[in-house]
């Protein structure tokens, strides 16, 4: 018989290789922990992924890379032989124009593959860039098509992995085509909380590392910095969030989803329901 455990504490942060909740040996009365890949969390957390096709999964990373805050992960108009994976840190997908602006279309947390349609679509319609210090892995996609072949149900979790980006994107076009400021920013934050909680990297209650500055806000959000500024001033002051240091700490979920009309059901995660 095997008994869950609580998560020791200190370790949900760890990206790359989390503790998760795990067994207790009645045998020998020692608890005892795998580790779990954030790959194999994010995927699990959208669908049934049985081990062997975990254990197949992890592999197939052929290269891991430390990069810096700035630094490009994929070129617009680019033609990858490979997908990404964040396994630490945060990065973006974003659009670059002419003058210099910049639209965020998604944040992307440590278990995301930035472009994984890319095996698909073969050329990347925007960019991917880093937000904070990063270390991310790369999939050939020669690999993705074998996993693909041997494992279908392995194939489905990648599948609805991506249409989840696209819910996520429609969400992002409500909000700037229709929400308020202080609506949008709430939106957001209140989405980045439920995917963080997804794959383990905080608990309930816990602060969140963000370690992005508020023009990356600005430019996720379509608001001027000013309006940012002045929108994160009143959440603060009403008492919903905190904001110290890169960490962002959620004071009070119902009225922050309440704030940003935010319904998590878009996320279609399979194990958070807060």
């Amino acid at each position: 018989m095997q008994a869950s455990v609580d998560l020791p504490a200190g370790l949900a942060g760890e990206a790359s290789e989390t503790y998760q909740p795990r067994v207790w040996n009645p045998l020998n009365n020692v608890v005892v922990f795998r580790f779990m890949h954030v790959l194999s969390r994010k995927l699990k957390a959208l669908h049934s992924l049985p081990e062997e096709e975990e254990l197949a999964l992890i592999p197939a990373i052929s290269e891991t890379l430390e990069v810096e805050r700035g630094d490009e992960i994929a070129a617009d108009g680019s033609h990858p032989n490979h997908s990404t994976v964040i396994i630490k840190g945060i990065a973006c997908r974003c659009k670059l124009f002419e003058d210099g602006r910049r639209q965020i279309l998604s944040l992307q947390y440590p278990g995301d593959i930035t472009d994984l349609y890319s095996y698909v679509m073969k050329r990347l319609d925007h960019g991917v860039a880093t937000l904070t210090p990063a270390t991310i892995g790369k999939i050939p996609h020669e690999t993705i098509a074998a996993l693909c072949v041997q494992y279908p149900n392995l194939a489905y979790a990648l599948w609805r992995d991506s249409l989840v980006d696209m819910s996520k994107l429609h969400a992002t076009l409500m909000s700037l085509g229709t929400r308020s400021s202080k609506e949008r920013l709430a939106h957001f934050l209140a989405e980045q909380y439920v995917r963080m909680l997804a794959v383990g990297l905080i608990h309930e209650g816990q602060p969140m590392d963000f370690g992005i500055t508020q023009q990356d806000l600005a430019d996720a959000i379509g608001l001027s910095l000013v309006h940012v500024n002045k929108t994160l001033a009143k959440l603060k002051d009403e008492g919903l969030m905190s904001w110290n240091r890169n960490q962002l700490k959620i004071l009070n979920w119902e009225a922050l989803k309440k704030a940003g009309l935010f319904d998590q059901s878009y996320l279609h995660f399979r194990n958070v329901n807060v």
